[in-house]
């Protein structure tokens, strides 16, 4: 007897930042993998059968950062699990999400990463939001790296306004 698939309206996809993100959001699905890489990531993304979700937002690049010295090579990186993402969720408004600003990484770097994921998501007809713009210095826990509960629900309600939960509006960049 066939199963019948249980319709996500949207499913975030990161790092160990997005854990426990979106917790009072019934229609949000997280899938949190800790200290993945964008490559890491697309080899997931292959390999998995996605449910389809009406907007998967993509997550990553906060451990490239610091660990690849070359924002190009992560911007290739993120081109290249963006593309596999629209091929396997064909359907789908995907949405990008920049990286969040780190204790250890300079603004302006963090800045020329999201500069670049804009550009990616413009060149592929997707949505990209900038989070920095909506998490404040009070959100991070005590190491720098990750959100408190107070950053966790504001990264969760706007991860729901651009997918569409939360239809108060906010401004973002869709292309």
């Amino acid at each position: 007897m066939p199963t019948k698939q249980k319709f996500t309206k949207c499913m975030v996809v990161g790092d160990s930042v997005v854990r426990n993100v979106g917790s009072d959001h019934a229609d949000m699905k997280v899938q949190c993998f800790p200290g993945i890489k964008t490559e890491q990531l697309h080899r997931v993304l292959e390999k998995r059968d996605l449910v389809s979700p009406e907007t998967p937002i993509i997550d990553v690049g906060t451990n490239d950062l610091k660990t690849t010295r070359n924002l190009d090579f992560v911007m290739g990186e993120v081109y290249a699990l963006v593309s596999t993402a629209k091929k396997k969720l064909p359907n789908c408004r995907l949405v990008l999400s920049g990286v969040l600003r780190r204790r250890d990484v300079s603004w302006r770097r963090i800045g020329a990463l999201n500069d670049r994921f804009d550009w990616v998501a413009n060149a592929l007809g997707l949505t990209f939001v900038d989070p920095n713009s909506w998490i404040e210095d009070g959100d991070f826990a005590r190491d720098g790296l990750h959100l408190n509960g107070r950053g966790k629900r504001r990264l969760g309600q706007l991860y729901a306004r651009v997918s569409g939960l939360d239809v108060r509006g906010l401004a973002v960049s869709e292309k």
